[in-house]
């Protein structure tokens, strides 16, 4: 089992001032519960506000990102898209990921792209068992950097 070699600093300990959404896939729900528990744990250890929410799949998350960026100080977007035989995987993956990143840019608001893309399910379990801290840290992180140059 792999486990992260990230380390983000975080020197606040207390974000309560801060709303952070939280937006998970029911698709491959079973891979990312783990990852959506271990970001809501190390959000909630740092006193921010969460709030979760689910859509279908990946391909929904850009959409709902772009909703709730006025009523949060940022998003985390929580997926998993598996490869397979298709050409499927590349075209949600990439649509995916431009979307968000459209998003975060014409919002002017940190959404973390907390989508696993990987070959199969195991690399998908492995992965899944460390990245949901990982995003979390990487929310507070840029929010904490934000904060510095306002």
């Amino acid at each position: 089992m792999k486990t992260s070699k990230l380390n983000i600093p975080i020197t606040k300990s207390d974000f309560s001032s801060l709303k952070i959404a939280v937006i998970s896939t029911n698709w491959n729900e079973e891979i990312i519960k783990p990852m959506l528990d271990d970001c809501v744990k190390r959000l909630e250890e740092n006193k921010t506000e969460v709030q979760i929410f689910f859509v279908p799949g990946a391909y929904e998350l850009p959409f709902l990102a772009k909703k709730l960026c006025e009523g949060f100080d940022a998003i985390i977007l929580l997926g998993c898209i598996i490869k397979g035989e298709t050409p499927h995987f590349e075209i949600i993956s990439q649509s995916v990921s431009d979307k968000v990143l459209e998003a975060s840019l014409s919002e002017n608001k940190p959404i973390i792209f907390g989508v696993l893309t990987t070959n199969n399910d195991k690399e998908a379990i492995e992965r899944a068992a460390y990245k949901g801290t990982e995003f979390a840290d990487s929310a507070l992180s840029i929010l904490e950097t934000i904060n510095k140059i306002k």
